[in-house]
């Protein structure tokens, strides 16, 4: 069976598109020449997502935001950072893909698991948190709770703070302590 591919007219996309990306942390995105560096170190190339860092670019590029939104490539980045390593324009890839997910938290276009990666990130302090791993981690000698936010009080309670002060708590997405919004982290 032949494969059907999708032609894109580029002339329906989002006016502004970029521009917006740009203000949301992506200040060198127009500097992209799409060279592929970003694309050649990224692991989402390897594990076969149909959007990755280049090609996230170039859909801003050209205004292609409802595609964007609708597909959940760029909740899959795991923030390694080597596409911003690579990079000859200084162009900051990551940032860009982070961009994006602050236009998809602001059209509430997120997957189940990124909410489910939030809440645990505001409840434990990681996005991804096997809660049952004490007593193996136990047995190979390490301490029940990882030396992170998972152990520390104080460290968790100023990053709930700063969650609560970002964008995300006026979105409404995952509850937060409204007890916090006005504590700065000195305060704690």
């Amino acid at each position: 069976m032949a494969e059907v591919i999708e032609v894109l007219n580029i002339s329906e996309g989002e006016p502004g598109f970029s521009d917006e990306i740009m203000k949301l942390g992506a200040e060198e995105l127009l500097d992209c020449i799409q060279c592929a560096k970003c694309a050649a170190a990224c692991p989402m190339v390897l594990a076969g997502f149909e959007f990755f860092n280049k090609r996230i670019i170039q859909s801003i590029l050209i205004g292609q935001k409802e595609i964007l939104l609708d597909d959940s490539s760029i909740w899959a980045c795991q923030a390694c950072n080597r596409c911003t390593e690579v990079c000859p324009r200084k162009v900051e890839p990551f940032g860009v893909v982070m961009a994006m997910r602050r236009s998809a938290i602001r059209e509430f276009a997120l997957p189940t698991l990124a909410v489910e990666g939030l809440k645990s990130l505001y409840d434990v302090g990681h996005a991804v948190y096997f809660s049952n791993a004490g007593e193996i981690r136990k047995k190979i000698g390490l301490p029940e709770k990882p030396p992170t936010t998972a152990s520390n009080e104080q460290a968790l309670k100023e990053l709930r703070i700063l969650m609560n002060k970002s964008a995300l708590s006026s979105l409404g997405i995952i509850p937060m302590d409204s007890g916090l919004s006005d504590v700065t982290c000195c305060e704690v």
